[in-house]
């Protein structure tokens, strides 16, 4: 077990936040130049009541909010003033100091990561804010866009690891290269399809790091061949020196829900990268399903599917560089961790509506991006630290999604007011969030336990 989880983190991890910082800041982007009625603080606090929601509440709703909370009298059009490029850019600038912060505290792991092979579970995937099909004619004149979201967050501590937002539609596999240079030693990298690529992989290997991923039903597997063919002056034919391994032989014979190891296995038809392979096969149900998603994308695409991604549909492959006392089954159960972050993106765009558009300037639409994003990126962090301590002391556990809702809903203007105000301490508010927390908690009720259970490695 660890050691009893203490907030220490979160002095640290607001002190960007604290008044002077924010207001130097705002200087130095140049989003307040001089003196005002109403200072980057205030705008601060603004942001933090609406949970950074910008678009929802009219001009007017915010205009009546800064009166109401913070008795600061300014009208609906000076309101509008203030979100300008300067504004955007000011809300980019915390984005990234607080991912710089939280990259330096001691978090706490949770209690299950103590015989874990590796050191953190970094979880990567994308998430996309659409403007809708409706409005993009109309959205060309106020400059609005889609924006993609590359996140990625350790499930362990919760903390950010790699973040890259982006205006256009970029390559995922190059995105996710971009992280590899950052990677300390033993870490394990749980990604989807997307991200898929050998030369990432072998990167990840050579740095002392572990991936994990799913592979393509029509994926190239292949033995080395112990007799390939020889041309006439004795050289080895290169086509015969691998094997490929017919997948759907294997797998009739497999009941739902058994794992598969296969033994010294090489990956892609010209790449024959080596790595761990284990398949695992799905329940008639979750086939079915997969079957009927293959029809309706074959009527849609007006493509008809291989007949070994058809016959392989009851079959999900795993590949990883992970040590063999890792075992297939927990395999499986460690990359079913990855819903870990489909999750976060629901409490993102559900709970704290980063995703809701209306047609306004540019730099409005931005600020509620950015703003949302850094309410997300506090709350989440909270969450999980929250999380651990509450399975260690409790060993119940929570929802991580209604655990980043209510800090972002309920508790973070109120953090932000404490620091302003420094008539109170962030300490005093862990065992109000706890306590709510606790409410909603519950015992591991499965079988099997929760997944973090199940993934004990001793």
């Amino acid at each position: 077990m660890v050691a009893q989880v203490t907030p220490n983190y979160l002095n640290p991890l607001f002190a960007f936040l604290e008044p002077e910082k924010v207001d130097a800041l705002a200087k130095e982007t140049g989003f307040i130049q001089r003196k005002r009625k109403w200072t980057a603080s205030d705008f601060l606090s603004l942001l933090f009541q609406v949970h950074g929601n910008l678009i929802d509440p009219s001009l007017q709703e915010l205009s009546t909010k800064l009166l109401s909370k913070q008795e600061i009298a300014i009208s609906r059009t000076a309101v509008d003033q203030k979100f300008t490029g300067k504004a955007v850019h000011f809300l980019q600038r915390l984005v990234e100091e607080l991912f710089l912060i939280q990259q330096q505290l001691l978090l706490a792991k949770h209690a299950f990561a103590t015989d874990c092979p590796f050191t953190s579970l970094r979880v990567l995937d994308v998430t996309h804010i659409h403007v809708p099909n409706s409005l993009k004619a109309r959205a060309k004149k106020t400059r609005q866009t889609s924006v993609k979201i590359q996140h990625e967050f350790d499930v362990l501590t919760g903390r950010l690891t790699f973040l890259r937002v982006d205006l256009e539609n970029v390559n995922d596999t190059v995105m996710g290269a971009k992280r590899v240079p950052f990677l300390d030693e033993q870490e394990l990298c749980l990604q989807d399809l997307g991200y898929f690529h050998f030369q990432v992989f072998e990167r990840i290997h050579e740095k002392n790091n572990y991936f994990l991923t799913k592979f393509r039903n029509d994926a190239y597997l292949a033995y080395q061949n112990s007799f390939p063919d020889h041309h006439p002056d004795g050289s080895v034919v290169k086509s015969s020196e691998y094997q490929r391994i017919e997948l759907v032989q294997l797998c009739e014979k497999m009941a739902p829900g058994e794992t598969l190891e296969l033994e010294q296995v090489y990956f892609g038809r010209d790449a024959h990268f080596p790595a761990r392979c284990v398949l695992f096969s799905q329940s008639d149900e979750q086939k079915q399903k997969r079957l009927q998603k293959l029809q309706r994308r074959a009527s849609k695409t007006g493509k008809k599917p291989k007949q070994l991604v058809h016959d392989l549909a009851g079959m999900t492959g795993y590949m990883t560089n992970l040590p063999e006392p890792v075992s297939g089954s927990q395999l499986v159960e460690l990359y079913r961790l990855r819903w870990q972050i489909e999750l976060n993106f629901k409490a993102m765009k559900s709970y704290l509506e980063i995703d809701h558009f209306r047609l306004v300037k540019q730099e409005r639409w931005l600020c509620h991006f950015y703003a949302t994003l850094l309410v997300f990126l506090l709350s989440q962090l909270i969450a999980y630290q929250i999380r651990n301590t509450i399975w260690e002391e409790e060993e119940k556990e929570i929802s991580e999604t209604i655990a980043i809702r209510s800090i972002a809903c309920e508790f973070l203007a109120q953090m932000y007011e404490a620091i302003k105000q420094k008539k109170k301490t962030l300490l005093s508010f862990v065992p109000l969030i706890t306590q709510l927390l606790i409410r909603t908690a519950r015992k591991p009720n499965s079988a099997k336990g929760t997944a973090l259970k199940r993934l004990q490695f001793t």
